[in-house]
């Protein structure tokens, strides 16, 4: 792919994601060959945007392999965590295997423990491979855009299916529903080039509007915590206008206050619990009032209340917990394209003495 740019990552997302659907019992069985028989409690180490993807995964880890999961940021838990002895299996993410404290952090574990420990990355002759007792192949090889959006895809992805894998390897599962995992996996997986024109469309509709947002704000159930991290992470790297990911809960008890009449809100709604969807609903509502910039993103099937076309459709998903595979695309789409109009060229990185300013 010549000069490949962040919207033919996006592009190729459904190929890779089905690549590694295709390779799922071999490549997680390599990986997990030499993990622990009784597992409890996992350490995923990670930064920046897979440190949001770790933890779109993290909900659907902890059900199906009933383990805990722990997803913390490698420098956070190298100077300031504790190493827990109950700690058996540790996943370290870093895309060129070189990430510091990723690797610091490991060593830092390994020094007390005797833990399993599992590199996930798209570069395998590298450190982090060296230190780990196993490895996972992101196939999304060297992505050479900052901002990354298909090996975001790949990490949440393959962290699910390791998940599933072991969870079918200790026998909680039958294979049967791990198959029947799988087939609903390969449906969203086909939805994805779907799902990237729905936003393209999107995006076309509101162009103005969205260009001349001075603020962006996401809003969410906690299981897509993760997604609206990223929403956040992606919008402020290439927007470059000031843009928060808030959990409901967390809108509600403070976030609200922020509103004005040019905010522009993008609301995901998810088939969840009730009390979590009217609760959805009566902010949407209220904070209608305020400002009119109100977008939702729907994963639920059902028609919007109010059909003013700022809602964009997705394909249904019935299992929140593998929504963020879908819901994260529509945000990498628009801050594509909402860059694009605005004349930021992604491919000239701005700042660029900032890193080395930086005590070394």
């Amino acid at each position: 792919m010549n000069n490949p740019t962040m919207l033919s990552y996006i592009r190729r997302e459904q190929t890779v994601l089905g690549q590694l659907l295709t390779g799922y019992t071999d490549q997680t069985d390599a990986a997990l060959a030499p993990a622990p028989t009784e597992t409890t409690h996992w350490l995923i180490l990670a930064t920046a945007s897979s440190l949001n993807a770790a933890r779109s995964a993290q909900g659907y880890l902890q059900k199906i392999a009933a383990v805990q999961v722990e997803v913390v940021d490698a420098e956070h838990y190298l100077h300031y965590v504790p190493v827990n002895p109950l700690i058996d299996t540790v996943i370290g993410i870093s895309l060129n295997g070189e990430d510091a404290a990723v690797l610091a952090t490991i060593q830092k574990v390994k020094a007390q423990t005797n833990v399993f420990v599992l590199a996930l990355t798209s570069q395998l002759d590298t450190p982090l491979v060296t230190l780990a007792d196993a490895s996972f192949d992101l196939l999304t090889g060297h992505e050479t855009s900052p901002y990354i959006t298909l090996s975001y895809q790949a990490i949440l992805l393959s962290l699910m299916f390791l998940g599933l894998r072991s969870a079918t390897k200790r026998q909680l599962i039958t294979p049967f529903f791990a198959n029947q995992e799988l087939d609903e996996f390969g449906l969203l997986i086909e939805h994805i080039n779907e799902t990237s024109q729905r936003a393209s469309d999107f995006y076309r509709k509101f162009t103005i509007d969205f260009g001349l947002a001075p603020q962006f704000t996401s809003i969410g159930a906690s299981v897509l915590a993760g997604t609206l991290a990223e929403v956040q992470t992606k919008f402020t790297e290439i927007v470059r206008v000031p843009t928060h990911g808030y959990t409901l809960n967390a809108f509600t008890t403070g976030g609200y206050l922020g509103t004005h009449d040019n905010h522009r809100q993008f609301y995901i709604e998810l088939n969840t619990t009730p009390s979590v969807m009217a609760t959805m609903q009566a902010v949407k509502t209220y904070e209608s009032r305020l400002t009119p910039h109100i977008y939702t993103i729907s994963l639920t099937g059902e028609q919007p209340t109010l059909n003013d076309e700022q809602t964009l459709q997705l394909h249904q998903v019935d299992d929140a917990l593998k929504a963020p595979l879908l819901a994260i695309i529509p945000f990498q789409i628009l801050a594509w394209y909402i860059a694009k109009a605005k004349g930021i060229n992604l491919a000239h990185p701005i700042f660029t003495d900032f890193q080395a300013s930086l005590p070394k």
